[in-house]
């Protein structure tokens, strides 16, 4: 079985996020893997903020996500930063160019799970993975029986995951790998 975790992160906590989930569905036998959405300004904002430069070659460094990405995987989890409640320009640039794989019905029954950070709020944060979620429902996804995780971020100061993201990578990692429940 194969996840593919696909995500924007632009200060590094959606990176880290989903370095914890690819760990845990690892432990659990499944081939997970991360991508990143084509942010050709990534680098202003490594320049602007210096929590986003910590993480910034790490994330460059991970190969570019595809649509045969998508197709290739069992479980699609993404992860995006809430901008004004809905996925950034850059996550919905990448869900748009799936199209034809929305015609064509190729994902249809995958399993799919989305998770955000949001600077304004933890509704905000569920806003953007809703977003994400009527992408999956429209793409015939099955979404893995667990709730969104919405990270909190602050302006202020970098808030780095704490050690809770363990505990919800752990529950996430074994309700994925159960077997499809018809959700």
């Amino acid at each position: 079985m194969r996840a593919n975790i696909i995500i924007h992160s632009i200060s590094g906590n959606l990176y880290l996020i989903a370095n914890t989930f690819a760990e845990k569905l690892r432990q659990r036998g499944i081939d997970a893997r991360i991508y990143r959405v084509s942010d050709p300004d990534l680098h202003l904002a490594a320049n602007e903020k210096t929590e986003a430069i910590e993480y910034y070659e790490e994330i460059t460094a991970l190969p570019e996500a595809t649509t045969e990405k998508l197709n290739s995987a069992d479980i699609i989890i993404l992860g995006t930063p809430s901008r004004f409640g809905m996925p950034t320009a850059e996550m919905k640039a990448f869900i748009d160019s799936t199209w034809q794989m929305y015609l064509k019905e190729v994902l249809k029954g995958k399993k799919f799970y989305a998770y955000s950070s949001s600077t304004v709020g933890y509704e905000d944060g569920l806003r953007a993975v809703a977003g994400l979620y009527k992408w999956a429902e429209m793409m015939k996804l099955s979404p893995v029986p667990y709730e969104p995780y919405v990270h909190i971020e602050s302006e202020m100061m970098p808030q780095r995951p704490s050690d809770m993201i363990d505990t919800v990578a752990e529950r996430l990692s074994e309700m994925a790998t159960l077997p499809d429940l018809g959700f």
